[in-house]
């Protein structure tokens, strides 16, 4: 069952499928998903998220999406603008861990190959240098002069373990295939 569904900006033009049962039980399993269901819509984690006004989804209607097993909640900048603050996790009084579900909607999403482009561009910078970005000439010339002492360089063996225990060099590589 298909049916145009609201008037969200990030999905003008699309068509939205409601109710995709297997998406909610890949939700349910993401830290603090199995607490989703008592959701009863009170808006008090919107209310306190510090990214409310910049972003085209609210909290609380992501929270509904995926009530609904909406998977274009991949699609949303929601996910991607949240800071982590947990001030929606510590004001919801049904004790959802939302902010922990956003994390793992972004990864579901990065997963999918859904997600700003600086994300896969820092992965890539983390696993050649150990460093989401490299510090120019001109960065470490200024640190130099003001006595500050070098960056530590970091252990790439860690890094690339990380990498693969956590399956992102596993991503980057499917990446680079497509």
């Amino acid at each position: 069952m298909t049916k145009s569904w609201g008037t969200f900006t990030s999905f003008k033009g699309k068509t939205i499928e409601i109710a995709a049962p297997d998406f909610i039980e890949v939700v349910k399993k993401l830290t603090g998903g199995k607490d989703l269901t008592v959701c009863f819509q009170c808006t008090k984690c919107t209310a306190g998220c510090p990214v409310n006004e910049k972003v085209s989804i609210q909290v609380h209607e992501i929270m509904r999406m995926l009530l609904l097993g909406m998977k274009e909640v991949l699609e949303t900048d929601m996910i991607w603008r949240c800071t982590s603050c947990y001030t929606c996790q510590e004001r919801c009084p049904q004790g959802i861990d939302v902010t922990d579900i956003l994390s793992g909607l972004k990864n579901l999403a990065y997963e999918d190959g859904i997600g700003p482009d600086a994300y896969r561009e820092n992965a890539k910078s983390v696993l050649e240098s150990g460093f989401a970005y490299q510090t120019s000439g001109f960065r470490r010339k200024k640190r130099d002069a003001k006595g500050l002492p070098s960056l530590p360089a970091p252990n790439m063996a860690e890094v690339e373990k990380l990498a693969e225990l956590t399956g992102l060099k596993a991503l980057l590589e499917e990446d680079e295939t497509k």
